[in-house]
């Protein structure tokens, strides 16, 4: 049934144009990771592998897990890399139920940055990012969190998506970690220049992205060359 869905979705998306789907302008330009390399005197620079700037697709039924999530402990250590914020809370009440003032600390810290205007968040995300912390032991930074934007198709506008990235672990490894959380749902994009992982819920099917786009680059989400679909980051 998963599969025939997926079938069905992909002929929908192959026919969606580019127009309705255009990404934001970034928030990331002061949030990117600075450069760390420079060619030295007199050597020859590296040759950089080309990339298509964008690419995404539909993830495969195979793709998906099988196996049901378990919960997770709740706990969340954050730092707001746009405000130089930091947060440690527990989703959970002792009892398992949301705990609100949790929630509402949460909504507060993924603000958006331009304008400071707060969204319930889809705790569904806390959940999913609480999962990240679980694994990695490590404070998580939040790259961009809510937006107040024109673009209302975006994930970001309806406060069900985060970028995000954890000092001391490849934005690759943090990528495939969270591929293997989607059951079915999920916006998962990976941006290696500007250094940090997408993570959204949505509904089915889920979508995978790779975006080449350098730091703060308008063209981030956004396709250059050939008309495919694209997701709502």
């Amino acid at each position: 049934m998963r599969k025939a869905a997926w079938f069905i979705a992909l002929a929908f998306a192959s026919t969606v144009s580019f127009g309705s789907a255009r990404a934001e302008e970034p928030e990331h330009a002061d949030a990117a990771r600075p450069a760390t390399t420079v060619a030295a005197k007199g050597k020859k620079k590296k040759k950089r592998t080309k990339h298509a700037a964008f690419s995404g697709r539909l993830a495969a039924p195979d793709e998906l897990r099988d196996a049901p999530l378990e919960k997770p402990s709740g706990k969340i250590e954050l730092y707001a890399v746009n405000f130089g914020e930091t947060l440690a809370v527990n989703l959970y009440k002792d009892d398992g139920s949301y705990d609100s003032d949790a929630v509402d600390q949460l909504n507060h810290f993924w603000r958006c940055k331009r304008t400071g205007t707060e969204k319930a968040i889809d705790p569904r995300l806390f959940e999913m990012l609480s999962r990240i912390y679980d694994h990695f032991g490590k404070r998580i930074e939040l790259v961009s969190g809510f937006r107040n934007q024109k673009r209302t198709s975006s994930f970001h506008f309806h406060g069900s998506a985060s970028d995000i990235r954890i000092p001391g672990v490849s934005d690759k490894v943090l990528h495939k970690f969270v591929e293997g959380l989607d059951f079915g749902g999920m916006g998962i994009g990976i941006y290696p220049r500007a250094g940090f992982v997408h993570v959204d819920i949505r509904p089915e099917p889920s979508y995978r992205w790779t975006d080449y786009s350098p730091p703060g680059s308008s063209d981030m989400g956004r396709p250059h060359k050939k008309k495919k679909s694209v997701p709502n980051t």
